[in-house]
């Protein structure tokens, strides 16, 4: 059920050309006769239910997701029903309207369709079945689109979810998972939201960024983006903090990408820990672990396990639970170096989240003996916080960037490096390296003479 494209074929003669157009526009014709009388046609759950699981069969995730590359998506989908049809794997006619029938009730998805296709869309947002947002360019707009009743919401819902071979319904009605692409799909139907299904498909940054990218943006100094380079090649530990959607991912991956072999040769291995796959540095030196709720993995298994794979850096994706232990743990226990994120409002509240999340670690924790000591240790251990803001407009920029010098009668003590003010950046006058950055650099700088 292929069509032709008119320049598909360099030298075609101007006939084929014209006989390929209307075979287009014949097909494109039939196929929209073909929808409407489809839309008459009602089909069981049980055949619907055996297509769904074929298709899963026949067809690789990267054709069945609906943000996939594949420009003959919908093509192989409808070849894949029409031969499951034709082998009779359910008693229905092979019909091209039974086929669209079919096509539109397992991989159909209404009004989210254009949405998936606009790449200038960066995040969908189903709030409600008459409230559909979008993101492009760091901003959140209505559409105006909706679904025709509740129950469409849930049914496209439930089809998004399948296509990936996971399932969502009342007894588990929340799910959470990577597309193929890495887009980023959490969905919630009833008895989890009032009012009808929730859904959010956060898409996956085709393009990394660079520390210059950040600069070009106006996100950071070209000073700031020069200290932060220095302080990956140094091995500094960092914590990179702020609220949610200010970039805390994007910069992560960015430092991570900013990691060189040495002069010599030699290279750092890096571990990096997620809950899911969104961090693609261009370092090639990476392995990558993912918890599993399915056998009950968690962060907190994988990094006690990243701790005897003899990595160089262990990266967390994100801290937010008694993992914080093993991060620091890892940090103070010799490892080269170890990045991670956090949610907090400032530098001091991310030091100070850290502290709540190691002493969630409890009776597990490697500092269970030595809890009023708990500060200097995440004092001693963390060099540096970078914290972000994202602002109004959309634009996400680099706040502050602190290092840690201690932590004395309940506060952790910061050394101000980088400010945002007043819409500049700022260098803090008269800055020096604190002694443990210092001793870092000064290292670097060695290692840099002797080669």
């Amino acid at each position: 059920m292929s069509t032709v494209s008119p320049s598909a074929e360099p030298g075609m003669p101007m006939n084929a050309v014209g006989t390929a157009t209307e075979s287009s526009m014949l097909m494109t014709s039939l196929r929209a006769l073909w929808a409407r009388q489809a839309e008459r046609i009602e089909i069981s759950a049980e055949d619907l239910e055996a297509v769904r699981e074929n298709l899963l069969q026949m067809l690789p995730p990267e054709v069945l997701s609906p943000f996939s590359a594949d420009p003959h998506r919908t093509e192989k989908i409808r070849a894949a029903i029409h031969e499951l049809l034709r082998q009779e794997v359910v008693d229905l006619p092979p019909s091209p309207q039974m086929v669209e029938a079919l096509y539109r009730l397992v991989a159909g998805l209404g009004p989210l369709e254009g949405l998936i296709r606009d790449k200038n869309i960066s995040e969908i947002i189903v709030e409600a079945p008459d409230s559909i947002l979008v993101e492009r360019d760091g901003m959140m707009y209505p559409t105006g689109l909706r679904f025709a009743s509740p129950r469409e919401a849930v049914e496209i819902t439930q089809r998004l979810v399948i296509l990936m071979g996971k399932r969502i319904s009342r007894a588990e009605p929340i799910v959470s998972f990577n597309l193929p692409d890495g887009s980023r799909l959490t969905a919630t139907i009833p008895p989890a939201s009032l009012g009808g299904p929730t859904l959010s498909i956060r898409r996956f940054r085709e393009r990394r960024f660079s520390l210059q990218d950040w600069v070009r943006l106006g996100s950071m100094s070209p000073e700031m983006a020069d200290y932060l380079d220095r302080a990956i090649a140094a091995n500094c530990n960092m914590l990179i903090a702020g609220s949610v959607s200010t970039g805390k991912t994007t910069l992560l991956e960015t430092l991570l990408s900013q990691l060189r072999p040495g002069r010599d040769g030699s290279v750092r291995s890096v571990v990096i820990i997620e809950d899911t796959h969104e961090l693609r540095p261009a370092y090639p030196h990476v392995r990558q672990l993912v918890t599993s709720e399915e056998i009950g993995l968690t962060l907190r298994d994988l990094a006690m396990a990243s701790l005897r794979m003899r990595p160089d850096v262990i990266v967390i994706g994100e801290t937010r639970g008694p993992e914080a232990a093993d991060m620091v743990y890892a940090m103070s226990a010799g490892i080269a170096m170890g990045l991670t994120t956090i949610h907090a409002a400032s530098s001091k509240g991310a030091l100070e989240r850290m502290m709540i999340y190691v002493q969630m670690a409890g009776a597990d924790s490697p500092y269970r003996e030595v809890p009023h000591l708990l500060g200097g240790i995440i004092a001693g251990s963390i060099d540096i916080v970078v914290h972000l803001w994202r602002f109004a407009d959309g634009a996400r920029k680099v706040a502050a960037i602190d290092e840690v010098l201690g932590y004395e009668k309940g506060e952790f003590q910061l050394q101000p490096v980088f400010r945002l003010e007043d819409g500049r950046f700022v260098k803090a006058p008269g800055y020096r390296p604190g002694r443990r950055v210092a001793e870092k650099l000064s290292k670097l700088e060695e290692g840099c003479t002797r080669e």
